[in-house]
C-alpha cells in the first residue's frame, strides 16, 4: 500500500512539474525578434522544459529575420507549438510551419508569403524562389504539404483539391489549414492548447 501511495506521489509531482515555455511573436517580424526567439529555445532547453508555446499574430516583416527565428526553432531540443491568434501571414506562415505543431484560434488565417518590398511591390524571381525553397524545406521537415506550402509564395502553382486557378496566393482560413493538413487543431486560448497537449497543469513561463 506504502509502496501504491509512493507511486501516486512521484507521479503527482511529476506532472507539477511540468514546464511550458511562452513567447509573442507579434507586429512586425524585424531582426530585433531574432535574439528574443533564441532566447526562448535556449532558456527552455536549459530548464528541460516540456515544450514552447509561440502566439503568432503577425502581418509578417523581413524575411531575414523570419529565417533566423526559423532556424532556431527548427534546431529546438524542446517541442515548439505555433498557437496563430488571428493571423501568421507572409514571414509569420514560415515561422508557423518551423513549429511541429500548429494551432489555430477560430477566424485566423494563415499564408500570403510572396517577397515584397517596403512598398509592396513584389520582388524578382531571385527572391520568390528562395522564400519558395524555405517554405517547401521547413513544410517538408515538420510533414506538411509542401504544394500548399509554395503555394502561398507562388500564384502559378496550383493546388488542385484547394483552388481551380492559377492567379491566386494561398491564405488558408484555420477550417482550410485543419482540413489540408497544415494545422493539427482549432482552439481559443493558451491553456487550451496546453489542455489539448498534455500539458494542462505544467508552469506557464512567459519571456517578456
Amino acid at each position: 500500500m506504502k509502496k501504491i501511495l509512493l507511486l501516486v506521489l512521484i507521479l503527482i509531482s511529476s506532472i507539477s512539474a511540468q514546464k511550458v515555455y511562452y513567447g509573442d511573436i507579434e507586429g512586425d517580424i524585424d531582426l530585433g525578434l531574432a535574439p528574443y526567439v533564441k532566447r526562448i529555445v535556449e532558456e527552455a532547453e536549459q530548464n528541460t522544459a516540456d515544450a514552447i508555446i509561440f502566439r503568432i499574430n503577425t502581418f509578417g516583416g523581413r524575411v531575414d529575420a523570419a529565417t533566423q527565428i526559423k532556424d532556431a526553432i527548427l534546431n529546438s531540443k524542446v517541442r515548439t507549438i505555433a498557437f496563430i491568434d488571428k493571423r501568421a501571414i507572409s514571414a509569420g506562415a514560415l515561422i508557423a510551419l518551423s513549429c511541429e505543431k500548429i494551432v489555430m484560434t477560430p477566424g485566423a488565417s494563415m499564408g500570403a508569403t510572396t517577397v515584397v518590398d517596403q512598398s509592396g511591390q513584389k520582388q524578382s524571381e531571385k527572391y520568390q524562389s528562395y522564400m519558395r525553397s524555405e517554405m517547401r524545406a521547413t513544410a517538408e521537415k515538420n510533414g506538411r504539404r509542401t504544394d500548399i506550402a509554395q503555394g502561398m509564395v507562388d500564384e502559378t502553382i496550383v493546388v488542385p483539391d484547394l483552388q481551380d486557378d492559377s492567379t491566386k496566393l494561398i491564405t488558408l482560413t484555420a477550417e482550410e489549414a485543419l482540413k489540408f493538413g497544415m494545422a493539427d487543431t482549432i482552439l481559443s486560448s493558451v491553456e487550451e492548447v496546453k489542455e489539448a497537449f498534455g500539458y494542462k497543469n505544467a508552469s506557464l513561463i512567459r519571456v517578456e
